[in-house]
């Protein structure tokens, strides 16, 4: 940072803006593995304490890099974060925690995760759609249904591949699943929700939500735990530690502070763009990851959830 601040003015602004970009662009690559992780680690610990250690740890380690940051700001900012940001805005970032880990933890098999990845990755189409009402942007109302239908058929595109065009297996498996795509189609619902009312609620300290976000959501996994009798139990052994540290620190932590620099300093429309490739970059980990034989219905699933995406985006002007 030093060596910035001795560059001129023009030279310093394009390496901050590279940097922002390149920031966002390891966001998206960490957004990527996360369905991956958070099914692997859910395995070994369980769902509920895989969501509490995570979102408590992320949290912390969030708050504790802004404090590095910011220094006496991080005061200041959050003073400027009105409460009201927490049940305006917050609560559906909240949501969207505790029922993505839901529905990744609750998948029936390595198969039906492909499928809630896929599902989860409806929140671009949907955030756009939500941007006309909340946001009042003006849409081309017909390309804009186009968008979703596209959207909407990749995900029973992943259903259909996951039981080989089988009547039978589609509903048995839609049956064993029935939960874990509902909380996963909520998930994408909260996240289109937060994503608009984020920049409609647009304040000074915003960046102090998330970890403060992170911290309420393990709050509300703590809760559910302890209606049902259950105490927090970190129940790890060897290389599932490492994959645990990765999850709380990667794809839950520095992934949002890196996409909040790249949205404050990068290229922005070069980094949405290349955010339209997280639903195949995330089958594709995913299925590496989790030994998931990903066949051409999966890969046209999370084609249309892309080509989606774009078609509402299109359709959608935004200023």
């Amino acid at each position: 940072m030093r060596l910035l601040q001795h560059t001129p003015p023009v030279q310093r602004h394009l390496a901050l803006k590279r940097r922002g970009t390149l920031l966002g662009i390891l966001a998206l690559v960490f957004w990527s593995t996360s369905v991956a992780f958070s099914r692997s680690v859910t395995e070994h610990m369980g769902t509920l304490n895989t969501a509490f250690f995570n979102l408590l740890f992320s949290g912390m380690l969030l708050l504790g890099i802004q404090g590095l940051i910011y220094k006496k700001e991080f005061f200041l900012k959050f003073k400027r974060l009105p409460f009201a940001y927490f049940y305006k805005v917050g609560i559906f970032m909240v949501l969207y925690m505790v029922v993505f880990y839901a529905a990744v933890g609750g998948a029936a098999s390595r198969e039906a995760v492909i499928v809630v990845g896929i599902i989860n990755y409806l929140w671009p189409g949907l955030t756009f759609l939500f941007s006309v009402p909340l946001l009042k942007h003006k849409a081309r109302y017909g390309l804009l249904i186009i968008g979703i239908v596209i959207a909407f058929a990749g995900a029973a595109a992943a259903l259909l591949e996951g039981n080989r065009l089988s009547a039978t297996d589609i509903r048995l498996t839609i049956k064993d699943n029935l939960l874990p795509y509902g909380l996963a189609l909520l998930a994408a619902v909260s996240w289109g929700l937060y994503s608009n009312l984020a920049r409609k609620f647009k304040t000074e300290g915003d960046i102090i939500s998330v970890p403060l976000i992170f911290i309420i959501s393990s709050g509300v996994v703590l809760a559910a735990m302890i209606l049902q009798g259950k105490a927090p139990e970190l129940t790890l052994a060897g290389w599932e530690y490492a994959e645990f540290a990765y999850l709380v620190a990667f794809p839950t932590a520095l992934a949002y502070l890196s996409w909040n620099r790249a949205m404050r300093d990068g290229n922005k429309n070069l980094v949405t763009a290349i955010s339209y490739l997280a639903p195949l970059a995330s089958t594709l980990i995913s299925g590496l990851y989790l030994h998931v034989n990903i066949g051409p219905g999966f890969w046209a699933a999370a084609f249309m959830a892309l080509l989606g995406a774009v078609v509402c985006k299109k359709a959608v002007n935004i200023l």
